[in-house]
């Protein structure tokens, strides 16, 4: 496994804009903001229905979506060596790593799996890599403070046309407070 920290790296505006518009595509695949893939938005000078000055506000209205929703939104790219690509600014809020410390590690995120959940979740995630199907998992994280975080986590693979891995996806929801009253109702 590559670790090299060098390929895991904050992306810029461009990448970030063109990342925020594929997770955009998923969830509003009927908005016409969103029909074509990234890299066929250069197609608008081609009488596509997005024109040039729609795509800074679909691009803000996605942004702001993904950025305060109340869960971690994720993207790793598989093509590219290890490492995520994004993260949403709730990282910081949920497990006190920046976005940035927490692009510059691409094993934190495993790192920090509670133990007693870390091989779970690994064939949990090695089941969506060898069949396609998405990732749902229930998990604790410790955050830099030490704190457990529970989340739940919805992840999916996407492949390129000819089939190989492209990028994985998803959301990590904190349940903490739901696990929190499960126990007292336990006790």
């Amino acid at each position: 496994m590559n670790t090299d920290k060098s390929e895991a790296r904050p992306m810029g505006l461009a990448e970030a804009e063109s990342a925020l518009m594929e997770l955009a595509s998923v969830f509003f695949p009927s908005d016409p903001a969103t029909r074509q893939a990234p890299g066929e938005l250069a197609e608008k000078q081609r009488g596509t229905t997005i024109r040039a000055a729609e795509l800074p506000n679909a691009v803000a209205r996605y942004r702001t979506l993904v950025e305060q929703i109340p869960a971690v939104v994720f993207m790793a790219f598989l093509d590219r060596g290890i490492g995520e690509a994004y993260v949403s600014p709730q990282i910081e809020a949920l497990l006190g790593f920046t976005q940035e410390e927490w692009l510059n590690d691409p094993v934190r995120w495993y790192q920090h799996i509670h133990p007693e959940d870390k091989e779970r979740w690994s064939v949990e995630a090695a089941q969506m890599f060898l069949t396609g199907e998405p990732l749902r998992s229930v998990y604790r994280v410790i955050s830099r403070d030490r704190r457990v975080v529970w989340f739940h986590c919805e992840a999916k693979m996407v492949r390129r046309d000819d089939g190989r891995p492209w990028f994985i996806h998803g959301v990590a929801f904190d349940i903490s407070e739901l696990k929190q009253a499960e126990e007292a109702l336990r006790e």
